[in-house]
């Protein structure tokens, strides 16, 4: 199939012009023989380029070009499939619009194309070439520093008298920059027969001793956070005071306890499960929508009721620096958040790069292996980023 990649990076300071023009001959001698054609705009900064041509091929060539060391921040903010080429004529060619005029560029740009019709103005493609030459949207732009800048210093806590039966696992959810735990998330051991005997029961009682065990290490300013199933608190008879109870024995204030609910977990009363929450609430316990973004009721949660935090499912998160889709979603979930006075927390940060671009983005609470480990030894490792620039030779 036909495929299209657009793709934006940033040109790599103090690089020479003709670095530049050496790169899109070889590019477009390479492109022709492998039958990928494209265009390339630049505006002193920033590459926007289109490939199109057959899927594998072009995948090989753009899997060549974020190697390249011209050029960083690569970000694909397109792959797409196309009934016929938008510019056939040859393998790569430059378009420099500095030295045009916004309309020149433009028609420029439909000048080379070679659809079957006359390309227009509300081709998406050409959307993010009219986008790049009006220089719009250049606030989200986020130029990342190589990840060598940072390095982890590590931290520990004793956890050692948490049986290890007991705890599944164990994060940290930070702020890195501001070097502070904000809350504690613990997962309970399951035993599969019990959960398809009573998932429900157990998911309630299993919150018991997880609340025993936050309460013997956090302190009075951080949180734990527990995950409930939504219908946990529909269908188990009294469930909230049973809670509570929970709570007070674990010498905890419900200020203290974070409820965690997954999107992903659909229920049909969402009304009825929206009153349950506001009870919740109205004891002191917080909420938040976990796994949010990959569920099929999450913007209809919002509509019901407002959590106080939204905590991002790890699949939005993945390589999120490279991924202008994922880049969209989560900016919009984040001006959604500020609206609504929500705060976003990304989980699943892994690499260096994801925490740099949310950091940017505007989240600042974290959850992840790049951050915290539980290695169940009594320890819980905490992972602070130090920037490289202040260390000493």
């Amino acid at each position: 199939m036909l495929t299209t990649i657009i793709y934006r990076s940033h040109l790599r300071a103090d690089t020479p012009i003709q670095s530049i023009i050496d790169m899109v001959s070889e590019a477009n001698s390479r492109n022709e023989c492998t039958g990928v054609t494209g265009v390339l705009l630049f505006n002193g900064i920033h590459f926007l380029q289109l490939l199109e041509g057959d899927e594998a091929a072009v995948m090989q060539i753009y899997e060549k070009i974020c190697l390249d060391t011209l050029h960083f921040n690569i970000v694909e903010l397109l792959s797409d499939y196309a009934p016929y080429r938008r510019f056939g004529r040859s393998g790569m060619e430059l378009i420099d619009i500095r030295l045009f005029s916004k309309e020149e560029c433009l028609d420029r740009v439909l000048q080379r194309g070679t659809t079957q019709h006359k390309m227009l103005y509300n081709d998406r493609a050409l959307r993010f070439f009219r986008t790049f030459i009006d220089s719009a949207e250049t606030d989200s732009y986020y130029e990342l520093p190589d990840r060598f800048s940072w390095f982890f210093s590590s931290d520990q806590i004793d956890v050692s008298s948490v049986d290890p039966a007991i705890i599944e696992d164990m994060y940290a959810v930070i702020d890195p920059l501001a070097a502070q735990i904000h809350s504690f998330v613990l997962n309970a051991k399951s035993d599969n027969d019990v959960i398809k005997a009573n998932n429900l029961l157990f998911d309630l009682e299993s919150k018991k001793d997880l609340l025993k065990i936050a309460g013997g290490f956090i302190t009075s300013s951080q949180r734990v956070s527990i995950t409930l199933l939504p219908l946990t608190l529909l269908r188990v008879p009294n469930a909230i005071e049973i809670l509570l109870d929970y709570i007070r024995e674990s010498n905890l204030h419900p200020e203290q306890v974070l409820v965690e609910f997954s999107e992903s977990e659909i229920i049909p009363e969402i009304d009825e499960f929206a009153h349950s929450v506001q009870i919740l609430k109205s004891c002191g316990l917080s909420v938040a929508i976990n796994d949010f973004g990959v569920g099929n009721a999450g913007l209809l949660f919002l509509s019901k009721f407002q959590p106080e935090k939204l905590k991002i499912h790890p699949q939005l998160i993945h390589n999120i620096h490279k991924d202008g889709s994922k880049q969209a979603i989560l900016q919009s979930l984040i001006r959604c958040g500020e609206l609504l006075e929500i705060r976003i927390c990304a989980t699943g940060v892994e690499q260096p790069e994801e925490w740099m671009w949310l950091e940017s983005a505007g989240i600042f609470c974290f959850q992840g292996n790049l951050f915290s480990k539980y290695d169940k030894n009594g320890y819980l490792k905490i992972f602070w980023p130090e920037s490289n620039e202040f260390i000493e030779c």
